[in-house]
């Protein structure tokens, strides 16, 4: 990898005519401490930035911003529930040795037991884990956590709320997206219509605000975040029987509506995966047990298809979990016992095998791919 030149950035001996005062020069290359910086976890650059204002200058510019993001790694979360609180353990893996260690545990009183995590939505190293009233953001670099103030409701909702985290690149803010139901029994309801809609921004004093949807629709997908838009699916129309994309400008807080592809019947946490596909929204779609779909929106929905068939472990059904930047897709065994992560290369066909030591899966793993650390001060 090329380091980005930075013998610009002027040390704390060095005065604005480029003179160095007292005969002494910085005795590390700027190039060097570039990579060294590099070699280091978001918590330790942290405390970096404190040391002197010449390391803070590097660790805070947008080269190394950039060269640090594009080491991602894949974010394993794991909930364990308990009487009155539950423990997230968050594990990072190195996608090409196979090896993980634990990045950080957090510990949450439980506050109401109807509430329930679904897919976690990641963005920028932050975690979004809240269906519910009381959405959570997760700072796994730190191992913090923030409780968002409580959403209050009208009679006959009950906890049904989606809460989404997006991020707008052009304000530098992070806001949560909340999705209030109808009223009304949902109890055992699959598909629930939801009408209100608020947004919080993280870092303010604001509280929750509403904003306007004209489209009453159910999510049905996890969601993803791509430029500033947030992206997910939904069950929009009479009977909430049609499938569409949504997409959320978080900078300008508006929605709007794609029409999903027809062979795209429904809408699941498990059979239907958004993902950011060379910086398009894509979405897989299970067909069978071993058969999927890949569609790409670009001016229009185009498709690709793949299978796992050829695996050679048979009788394993798997869940998709994103894309990495080489084309790769991600797989995860979708029921409890061994736990692995399976590589599938579009161009080759080629299938891959991480094995991911220290404990089974639960069947309640969750997987972000591509994870960068957080780097943000706001947890």
């Amino acid at each position: 990898m090329e380091i980005p030149r930075v013998d610009k950035i002027m040390t704390s001996q060095e005065s604005k005519d480029g003179v160095i005062k007292g005969g002494y020069s910085h005795p590390i290359p700027l190039e060097l401490l570039f990579i060294i910086f590099l070699r280091l976890p978001a918590k330790t650059l942290a405390r970096c930035v404190c040391v002197s204002k010449l390391w803070a200058s590097i660790i805070r510019s947008q080269d190394f911003i950039i060269s640090f993001q594009s080491q991602s790694r894949i974010l394993f979360f794991i909930r364990d529930y308990y009487q009155t609180r539950f423990e997230n353990r968050f594990f990072l893996s190195n996608q090409q040795e196979g090896t993980s260690s634990l990045l950080s545990r957090t510990t949450c009183h439980v506050s109401d037991s109807r509430s329930r995590c679904r897919q976690p939505q990641e963005v920028n190293g932050l975690i979004c884990c809240g269906y519910g009233t009381s959405p959570v953001i997760y700072n796994p670099t730190s191992g913090k956590s923030l409780t968002l103030p409580r959403i209050y409701l009208g009679q006959n909702v009950g906890p049904y709320v989606e809460n989404i985290l997006g991020y707008d690149p052009i304000n530098e803010e992070y806001k949560v997206l909340s999705m209030t139901p109808l009223p009304g029994n949902h109890s055992g309801d699959s598909i629930i219509p939801y009408k209100e809609h608020k947004v919080f921004t993280l870092g303010s004093k604001s509280s929750w605000r509403t904003v306007e949807c004209n489209t009453i629709h159910c999510p049905g997908t996890i969601s993803v975040c791509i430029n500033g838009v947030v992206y997910y699916g939904a069950y929009v129309g009479d009977g909430m029987k049609q499938r569409s994309l949504v997409r959320f400008d978080v900078r300008t807080e508006k929605f709007g509506f794609t029409k999903m592809p027809e062979s795209v019947q429904t809408l699941s946490y498990y059979s239907s995966t958004l993902m950011n596909y060379n910086g398009k929204i894509a979405l897989a779609y299970s067909k069978g047990y071993d058969t999927y779909e890949l569609w790409v929106l670009e001016d229009e929905w185009s498709k690709m298809c793949f299978s796992t068939r050829s695996w050679t472990q048979p009788c394993i059904k798997f869940n998709v979990e994103g894309i990495t930047r080489m084309g790769e897709i991600i797989l995860t065994p979708r029921y409890g016992g061994e736990f692995y992560v399976v590589y599938y290369n579009l161009v080759t066909k080629q299938f891959r095998k991480i094995d991911i030591e220290g404990y089974k899966s639960p069947g309640g793993v969750v997987v972000s791919w591509e994870y960068v650390e957080a780097s943000t001060m706001l947890l």
